[in-house]
C-alpha cells in the first residue's frame, strides 16, 4: 500500500498518501488498506494526534480511474458490500478519537474531499484546491461528501458545489469553512497544531470530540450530554494530577 505512518513527535502521527504520480489517488490497495490502518492507529495509545497528508504537491485526486473502470461487473451486493467497506475510512477518520488535522496541498477531490473535511482541523496551501466531480460523470458524491460539505459550507452553498463540479481554490475555501487557515507550508503548521493537540488529556479529548459531534440535537441534550461527560472527567486521575500541578503554579505565584 503506497501510504506511509511516522511518528515524528511524542504524540503525534502522521499518515501520508504517497502516489505522487497520480496526485495520490486511492488504488485498489488504499481503498483497501485505510480502514486497517486507521483503525490500528486509532486503537494506538501513543496516538494522541494525527495528521494527514499526501505526497508530491497533491492531497489525494480521489478514487484512481484504473479502479473505476473495474467496477461494471459487480452485481449489486457486491457493490454494496464493497463500498461500505471502503466508505468506512471516512467514517474512521470523523470518528477518530484523537484530534486530526488534515494539510491540504493541492487537490483534495471526491474522496480526497472527503478524508479532508472528515479532519478536524485543515490546513492549506494557497495551491489546495477542492472538489466534487462525480455530477460529471452521472454520480452522486459519495465517502460521505454529502453530509461532511454541507457540515463544513452549508446546505445551500454544499449542493451548489456537488451540482456544479466546480473547483474550489483556497481563499474561497477558507473563506466557506473548508479550511482553517492557508500557509506556505501546510504540513509544517498542520504538525505544529498536532503537538499542540497532543498536549490534551486523551480522554478528555475524546469526549469533547464526541460531545460536538453530538451537538445536533435541543441545547438541553447537549447540557446534559456534557453534564455525563464532565462527570467523567472531574474524577480522572488525570484531572486530579493537572488540577495540583495548578494548584502548585498558582500558590508559587501569590507568594
Amino acid at each position: 500500500m503506497d501510504a506511509t505512518v511516522t511518528f515524528p513527535a511524542d504524540g503525534v502521527a502522521v499518515l501520508a498518501l504517497d502516489r505522487p504520480h497520480r496526485r495520490n489517488a486511492l488504488d485498489r490497495a488504499l481503498l483497501d488498506g485505510l480502514p486497517g490502518v486507521l483503525s490500528e492507529l486509532n486503537a494506538d495509545d501513543r496516538v494522541r494526534a494525527l495528521v494527514i497528508t499526501g505526497r508530491g504537491g497533491a492531497f489525494c485526486a480521489g478514487g484512481d480511474l484504473d479502479v473505476l473502470a473495474d467496477l461494471g461487473a459487480e452485481t449489486p451486493g457486491e457493490a454494496r458490500a464493497r463500498m461500505a467497506r471502503e466508505f468506512a475510512t471516512a467514517r474512521l477518520l470523523l470518528e477518530f478519537r484523537a484530534p486530526t488535522v488534515a494539510a491540504v496541498d493541492g487537490a483534495a477531490v471526491g474522496a480526497g474531499m472527503a478524508l479532508a473535511l472528515a479532519c478536524d482541523l485543515r490546513i492549506g496551501s494557497p495551491d489546495a484546491v477542492f472538489a466534487s466531480p462525480f455530477i460529471r460523470m452521472a454520480l452522486v458524491p459519495d465517502w460521505g461528501v454529502t453530509w461532511l460539505l454541507a457540515r463544513a459550507a452549508g446546505q445551500a452553498r454544499a449542493t451548489e458545489i456537488a451540482l456544479s463540479a466546480r473547483k474550489v481554490g483556497a481563499e474561497e475555501a477558507l473563506r466557506i469553512g473548508l479550511l482553517d487557515e492557508i500557509v506556505p507550508a501546510p504540513l509544517d503548521e498542520a504538525f505544529a497544531r498536532a503537538q499542540r493537540l497532543a498536549e490534551a488529556d486523551p480522554a478528555a479529548a475524546a469526549a469533547t470530540k464526541r460531545l460536538i459531534a453530538a451537538a445536533t440535537g435541543t441545547f438541553q441534550e447537549a447540557i446534559d450530554a456534557e453534564i455525563t461527560e464532565q462527570l467523567r472527567a472531574v474524577r480522572s486521575p488525570e484531572f486530579a494530577r493537572r488540577m495540583g500541578e495548578w494548584s502548585q503554579t498558582v500558590r508559587g505565584r501569590s507568594r
